[in-house]
């Protein structure tokens, strides 16, 4: 009786863990079931808005020389639209073509644009190619780009300034002169502004 007993516990014993263990691998399958169904469910992100790096496009030297020639063209907006992406893309003859451009150019409307796309640059170099345009045969032209050097609100541009204010013409004569007093307003305020604020600047700073 007693090892009737015994042969009983031991049956119930493996039954349980055999049961046990068919729990756990039951469940471990479920898991792995769940999980997929997360990965399925999950929203396709797609692709970025913005690339994470930012390409430089390089033209060829063929490209280059096609809009070189294409601001020779008959068409003025093709001129215009060709000298513009030579300047920004920073092309080494921009310079040369500019300033030939101002010389030969036949469309007054196409020296004022180039006055503009110039005088958004504020370098020197662009001030150096304002400068060529001062001594445009249309007063008009030499009117805009002495506008545009007037707002370049430093000393460089004061020679050019010179310049305009000893033409035959009187109103880029007086738009000379209006512009130089405003860059020596701006360049006085400027100075103005450093001094106070080395004077609100402590001299010595405990840490």
């Amino acid at each position: 009786m007693k090892w009737l007993l015994l042969l009983m516990i031991f049956i119930a014993g493996i039954y349980y863990l055999v049961n046990q263990h068919k729990t756990e691998v039951k469940q471990k399958e479920m898991a792995q079931l769940a999980k997929k169904d997360e990965i399925v469910s999950l929203p396709d992100p797609g692709l970025p808005v913005k690339p994470e790096k930012t390409y430089i496009i390089k033209f060829s030297m063929a490209t280059l020389k096609t809009l070189r020639s294409l601001t020779e063209d008959s068409d003025s907006k093709v001129r215009f639209a060709s000298a513009e992406l030579l300047w920004q893309l920073q092309d080494e003859s921009a310079p040369a073509v500019i300033k030939n451009m101002f010389s030969n150019e036949t469309e007054i409307t196409v020296k004022r644009q180039l006055i503009e796309m110039l005088a958004k640059d504020k370098s020197k170099l662009s001030l150096a190619l304002l400068a060529e345009a001062l001594k445009d045969y249309d007063s008009e032209t030499r009117l805009k780009a002495v506008e545009a050097i007037g707002t370049f609100q430093n000393k460089e541009a004061l020679p050019p300034l010179n310049l305009a204010m000893q033409d035959y013409d009187e109103t880029v004569r007086l738009k000379a002169l209006e512009s130089v007093n405003r860059i020596r307003q701006d360049i006085e305020a400027h100075k103005e502004q450093q001094l106070r604020e080395m004077e609100n600047k402590p001299l010595f700073r405990i840490e």
